[in-house]
Parts: structure tokens; C-alpha cells; sequence
């Protein structure tokens, strides 16, 4: 004769323990990572902030970069110009001015020559 099974408490086997521990770990596992990103986000923010010339290597940025009339951002996107030459080099201009001013890569937007202290800036991405 078949002895009858006993079904535990709760419905499921494993007294429904299995699926909520493993739903726990996952949010669990979850919630770390964003907390790691979000630290992160925000140590690299700090680490790459800083005043005008002191994040640029002692290179003064145009005025024409904080005007009343330029997008928020700017002088941001000046300093990174100034930061990473070597990385916009090789990024093509994407908004058509290397046909108009003779544009070859998207650092000819903002630094039109020179280099280290003597950089001579382009005003066509303040707008």
C-alpha cells in the first residue's frame, strides 16, 4: 500500500521558503549594485570637478564660454575639450562645420590651434 504524503505548511514544497529566500537575495544583490554605481557616479564626479584652471592644467578658458546667452554646459564641454585633445582628435565632427570651417575633427570645435598654455579656442561650439 502507497503511504499518503503529507504536504508541509504553507502549500509549497519547502514550507515556500526556497522562492522568497531566493527573491531576497536577488533584491538584495540588486540594491548593492546600485549603490556601488551610484557611489561610484559621485566619487568620479568629485574626482573630475574642479575650477576653471585648476582642472585644465593652468589653461585659462574663454569668457565666451559662461555668457548669459550660451547653453548650460559649455564650459564643461571647453574643459573637457582642453582635458582629452587626444580623444576628440579622432571624433568626427558630427554637425556639419568641417564642410563650412574646414572642421576635421570634433576638437577643431572648440581648441581652433596651438597647444599646452598657448591654445587658441574656437567659438563654435559656445553656439
Amino acid at each position: 500500500m502507497a503511504k499518503n504524503k503529507k504536504k508541509p505548511a504553507g502549500g509549497k514544497a519547502g514550507g515556500g521558503k526556497g522562492a522568497s529566500s531566493s527573491a531576497l537575495s536577488i533584491g538584495i544583490f540588486a540594491a548593492l549594485i546600485i549603490v556601488v554605481g551610484v557611489l561610484g557616479g559621485v566619487m568620479g564626479w568629485v574626482l573630475t570637478r574642479g575650477g576653471d584652471e585648476a582642472s585644465t592644467g593652468g589653461v585659462k578658458l574663454p569668457d565666451y564660454v559662461n555668457g548669459p546667452t550660451v547653453p548650460k554646459g559649455t564650459a564643461e564641454a571647453y574643459q573637457f575639450a582642453v582635458d582629452n585633445q587626444d580623444v576628440l582628435k579622432f571624433i568626427p565632427c558630427y554637425c556639419g562645420c568641417g564642410e563650412l570651417d574646414g572642421h576635421t575633427s570634433n576638437l577643431d570645435c572648440f581648441i581652433a590651434s596651438g597647444s599646452g598654455d598657448d591654445l587658441v579656442f574656437d567659438k563654435h561650439a559656445a553656439g
